[in-house]
């Protein structure tokens, strides 16, 4: 290869480099927006039952909390959300026990 040839690869390639970081960082970022509004959105589900249970009233989050929680695992969720879900779904199993099980 001639000498302007390598260097307009080199070229091309360090130039890339800004791009390729820019691309990197974005996926990164969209990542952890997702996981953020799964949390945010189980974390809300979640009281928004607890509340209509303590009206007397049905919960009907559940497989939204599921649907959810399955986005935010896939995302890079931790185990604090994790435990709150797992105490959310004993809560739930135990309400359906105490009123419609009946």
């Amino acid at each position: 290869m001639s000498d302007p040839v390598i260097i307009a690869l080199i070229s091309a390639v360090a130039g890339g480099l800004p791009t390729l970081a820019t691309i990197v960082s974005a996926i990164l970022q969209s990542r952890e927006n997702k996981k953020n509004f799964a949390k945010q959105s189980i974390l809300n589900l979640i009281n928004e039952d607890k509340t209509e249970a303590l009206y007397g009233n049905m919960p009907d989050n559940y497989q939204n909390v599921l649907h959810e929680y399955d986005l935010y695992s896939k995302n890079g969720g931790n185990s604090y959300v994790s435990e709150k879900v797992a105490a959310y779904k004993t809560w739930y199993t135990d309400w359906q026990k105490r009123h419609i099980d009946k």
